[in-house]
């Protein structure tokens, strides 16, 4: 949403799509207010989602983490701790975001919305994040770890999956080894740091060769992206044929 806010009326619309009504509703506001629409109008007095986000990030992290530990009563603290990545990882949160059609709602500076900001995930993942910290502001924990839980049920089905409790790195590395080869490495091919969304570019190389790379704020984020894309190659086998053959 290029430019201007989202009317009461379209508010209205979107909490019924939440299924949270707001006691206030400026926090919902304030939750849908990206930065480039601030950098844009540095002479309002408004402010950005960023410190929602920040109160958005550790409520998912509790609410997952409580979910995960009384739904799996026998897991090992690391499959937990993988599996709440998962979930809470910017790609998950991202999809959650979509299904909400939250991208609609989000007020973009100009510049960022003209070049797809709506729906670009790290942008969808951060709202969904102040979206989490708005309604613990607004109607406390409980109602925010519901939410959460709720919209993340996809993800969290899958993460609890016996094929998803690994990490991409760790699955990537099995596959690669299982003909004795050596691990994956990565190495950054571009670290931004004016772009604090997507400030590392990470390549993931098989026997010396790049097949597939991710971005991501934080490095690990990155390998983790290019790990799953590489893990999604059609012709996997064959490029790890052709990375031996090379070197």
């Amino acid at each position: 949403m290029p430019g201007h806010f989202a009317t009461d009326a379209q508010l209205g619309e979107l909490e019924k799509r939440l299924g949270v009504h707001f006691q206030d509703r400026s926090l919902l506001q304030l939750a849908l207010t990206h930065s480039s629409y601030l950098n844009e109008n540095p002479s309002k007095s408004i402010f950005s989602n960023e410190r929602l986000e920040f109160l958005g990030d550790a409520i998912l992290g509790a609410a997952i983490g409580h979910l995960l530990f009384h739904d799996s009563p026998d897991a090992p603290e690391g499959d937990l701790t993988t599996a709440r990545s998962l979930v809470v990882r910017e790609s998950a949160l991202a999809k959650a975001a979509e299904r909400l059609s939250l991208g609609s709602y989000i007020t973009l500076g100009r510049g960022q919305a003209a070049s797809g900001g709506g729906e670009t995930p790290s942008i969808l993942a951060d709202a969904f994040e102040a979206l989490v910290g708005a309604i613990m502001e607004d109607q406390g924990y409980e109602e925010a770890s519901n939410f959460a839980v709720r919209c993340l049920k996809p993800e969290i089905m899958e993460a609890l999956s016996s094929t998803s409790l690994k990490d991409p790195k760790s699955l990537l590395q099995e596959r690669v080894q299982a003909d004795g080869s050596v691990p994956p490495s990565y190495r950054v091919r571009r670290e931004d740091e004016q772009n604090m969304e997507q400030r590392f570019t990470v390549e993931v190389l098989i026997a010396g060769v790049a097949v597939a790379s991710g971005v991501g704020r934080r490095k690990l984020d990155a390998e983790r992206m290019a790990a799953a894309t590489a893990l999604e190659l059609h012709d996997f086998d064959r490029a790890i044929d052709i990375s031996d053959q090379d070197n």
